[in-house]
């Protein structure tokens, strides 16, 4: 659980991708469960964010570079998230214009029982699309990781990758 919970520390490229696979997997899933169950459950996604954290700036350790530069991957990720999910959203048919005068109409008479479903009619016409711009942005981030390579010399973050703690959970 470690790598999830710290920053501190270093992690190789294999378990980099390991952990990328279970959080985006996980997000997924929160996603799901946010449209179908409860959209109160989307607030779980909140807690992925310190372990997308962690890992990164793990994986920037490994190759002695400051774990701040994960506010670099942050940009490039809203950038990403915005692009995809405006070329995404086309395809699901979803009508923006026509929801946002929907939910004007019912702000405006304060119905709170057709706003929350209006969200709900909008989180299910655009989870597909949502769902995909997630894993589209976590493979640019991953690719952009992957250009880092291991030091394998022991750095001020850990000791390099033959004493270097490569447990995954």
């Amino acid at each position: 659980m470690e790598l999830f919970l710290t920053p501190n520390g270093r992690i190789d490229q294999p378990t980099y991708w390991r952990a990328v696979l279970i959080l985006a997997c996980v997000s997924a899933v929160i996603s799901v469960l946010a449209t179908y169950v409860s959209m109160a459950l989307g607030l779980l996604g909140l807690g992925t964010i310190w372990s997308w954290i962690a890992i990164h700036a793990k994986r920037f350790h490994d190759n002695n570079k400051s774990g701040w530069f994960m506010l670099l991957l942050i940009i490039v990720a809203a950038i990403s998230n915005n692009v995809f999910s405006g070329l995404l959203e086309g395809m699901s048919g979803f009508d923006m214009a026509e929801y946002e005068r929907e939910v004007g109409a019912a702000s405006s008479r304060g119905d709170f029982g057709r706003l929350m479903t209006l969200m709900s009619e909008a989180q299910k016409a655009t989870i597909l699309p949502t769902i995909i711009t997630t894993f589209i942005t976590t493979g640019i981030l991953g690719g952009i990781m992957s250009l880092l390579k291991t030091d394998p010399n022991d750095n001020k973050y850990g000791p390099g990758p033959a004493g270097a703690s490569t447990a995954f959970i």
